[in-house]
């Protein structure tokens, strides 16, 4: 039965590979079309005689950006004129102080007006054979103009030599003439049918290669969520284990308490992964839908607004992405440090298994800190970035907050009264507790609650300042302490002796050995009563394993009292009836109990031990 398994799973693991083999082979092939289609535009641009209008000086190859604002400061204002969504050139003018008073326009007010006369040349029927772009310097005010086929554009000032550092308007009017020639060049040679079929096919290309990165990180992201699935199976397995004996029982529980480390380590960081694949795909998207934009003439007018209103949302969803990051991170970097200091082989097995639980609830408290500190981190450069200002608010934030801390008191009691608990070790994550009228397992624990899993699985919440007398009942160690109630008819010596070497026997089994850390004490015969001579023991255990020895203990003892014929102590009561001729004392426990010789049926017995 297992041939076939085998041929299953080898033809599944054949048919993955070649899925694999199939979609990198498509990408390979949809990146070598892009790449041949991008080629043969810029081939054919090159080949074509209009390339030789364009000027391939190291300098128009810089951005406008690099080209315009080498040499500026802070005494001018500068604006871009774009042409097609590209910014050809920036204008500049005097600042808004030393421009107050005078007749100069402003550097928006200015790059509007060339960009309304650009666009308007640009949407003329001309060859561009015939495009004459040229300069001229005005007799009245010493200033060059540039004009497109004799109309006029713009005058270049000082402040626009002044921007790129220069003192002669001359050159910086040839440097705009050649730039704003080239614009309108690539402007008519961008809507020609030739040029727009190449864009297709580099759109396609590029939404082809979108498609199978998108895949790929749909797989990868399958991937992860089948990974998670297991490890959140392993972690139940884990919490729901039976207590099957190990080779080494003494260091079950922090054996456990690492492998839940471990599997929460793992879990951290596939989540992390899984996240940055979500926000992947966004961003694979949206990247292509601006590229996209961008590759058309008519729609590149688009890409410029989309960038701006991107840009805020963008900048929330990277800090977003980097606190969930870091705090992720820093909760796998703190499980690290305490699986290191648990794997240490110089812990004996006691010590090993309370540090286990020590170093767990200290995690779990520093992992609350440190988010606590980086979302309150986040929220502060978050609001900067909206552009509220930080140092008013911190201000306000100290008053606020000690107005708050009177409001607040019962919440720094208890944030205090939980780092005194882990500081004084009281109890941990792990421990079984009673507290108050409650009682339970500690599954989680922080400086401001503790929660508590009962045996009915509830899950109860105590904040940590109402918590006042704690019984911690698995700190170090444990104790089995049983009485067995033995018949007033048994030999009573020989009851003890049956009890003690039971227990004595049970603590010398290869299975409950390592469990039992002391011989068991006999204390003897602890009361007496209607049930009988109560005998008491007690078993030194590890912590946790006291109900387990005790269930065991008790069944064994049963078995042996079988053995022996030694019956277990029961209620016993003694019925007294009185002739009616019988006289009664007035002084017997009787005392009235008969009336006209017939005794009371409520007061005809009575019970003695």
């Amino acid at each position: 039965m297992a041939f076939p398994q085998r041929i299953y799973l080898t033809s599944s693991r054949t048919l993955r590979r070649r899925r694999w083999l199939v979609g990198w082979v498509s990408f390979l092939i949809s990146a070598m079309v892009l790449v041949t289609s991008a080629a043969s535009s810029a081939q054919s641009l090159d080949q074509s005689p209009l390339s030789e209008v364009i000027p391939q000086s190291v300098e128009n190859l810089l951005p406008s950006s690099l080209q315009d604002l080498i040499a500026f400061s802070s005494d001018l204002s500068a604006a871009p004129v774009d042409l097609d969504g590209r910014t050809i050139f920036y204008v500049a003018a005097p600042a808004a102080g030393d421009a107050a008073g005078s007749e100069v326009i402003s550097a928006a007010r200015r790059s509007w007006e060339i960009e309304q006369r650009l666009r308007e040349f640009a949407r003329q029927d001309y060859q561009i054979e015939s495009l004459d772009v040229t300069s001229a310097v005005e007799e009245v005010s010493n200033q060059p103009i540039i004009y497109v086929n004799g109309n006029f554009l713009m005058t270049v000032t000082a402040a626009d030599a002044q921007l790129r550092g220069l003192q002669d308007l001359t050159i910086r009017a040839e440097e705009l003439t050649r730039l704003i020639r080239s614009a309108l060049v690539r402007f008519k040679q961008e809507r020609q049918p030739q040029f727009l079929r190449q864009q297709i096919y580099i759109a396609l290309g590029g939404l082809t290669i979108a498609i199978f990165l998108s895949l790929a990180i749909a797989s990868f992201q399958h991937i992860l969520a089948r990974r998670r699935r297991r490890c959140d199976s392993a972690m139940g397995a884990i919490d729901t284990a039976s207590d099957a004996q190990a080779a080494n029982p003494a260091a079950e529980s922090s054996t456990a308490l690492r492998e839940q480390m471990h599997r929460r380590q793992q879990r951290n960081i596939l989540d992390v992964q899984r996240r940055l694949l979500i926000l992947g795909q966004v961003v694979l998207w949206i990247s292509a839908l601006v590229l996209a934009l961008g590759l058309f003439p008519y729609t590149r007018w688009l890409q410029p607004i989309l960038l701006d209103i991107l840009k805020l949302p963008v900048k929330l969803v990277a800090l977003f992405a980097v606190l969930y990051s870091l705090i992720r991170l820093g909760n796998v970097l703190i499980d690290r440090f305490c699986i290191a200091l648990q794997d240490r082989p110089t812990w004996v097995p006691e010590r090993s298994q309370r540090l286990s639980l020590r170093l767990s609830t200290f995690a779990q408290i520093a992992k609350s800190i440190m988010a606590s500190a980086l979302i309150a981190t986040g929220i502060l450069v978050a609001l900067s970035l909206v552009g509220v200002e930080i140092a008013p608010l911190l201000a306000g934030a100290g008053i606020v907050g000690l107005a708050i801390s009177f409001a607040s008191q019962s919440l720094i009691k208890d944030v205090i009264n939980g780092f005194l608990i882990a500081l004084e070790d009281q109890y941990g994550v792990g421990d079984v507790v009673v507290i108050g009228d409650v009682s339970g397992f500690v599954e989680t624990m922080n400086l401001r609650i503790t929660q508590l899993r009962n045996e009915e699985g509830r899950l109860i919440t105590i904040p940590n300042g109402q918590i006042t007398v704690v019984q911690n009942l698995s700190k170090e160690w444990s104790r089995v302490d049983v009485t067995i109630a033995v018949d007033p008819s048994a030999d009573l010596d020989r009851a003890i002796a049956v009890i003690d070497h039971v227990a004595h026997e049970m603590s010398q089994d290869s299975r409950w050995q390592s469990l039992i850390l002391e011989p068991p004490l006999m204390l003897g015969v602890d009361r007496l009563d209607y049930f009988g001579a109560a005998i008491r023991v007690w078993i030194k255990t590890l912590p946790l394993k006291q109900w387990d020895v005790a269930r065991e203990y008790r069944r064994r003892l049963k078995l042996a009292f079988d053995h022996s014929n030694i019956p277990i102590g029961r209620p016993h009561q003694f019925v007294q009836i009185n002739p009616p001729d019988t006289p009664v004392p007035v002084d017997s426990p009787l005392g009235n109990s008969q009336v006209n010789g017939a005794p009371d049926p409520a007061k005809s017995h009575s019970a003695q031990a």
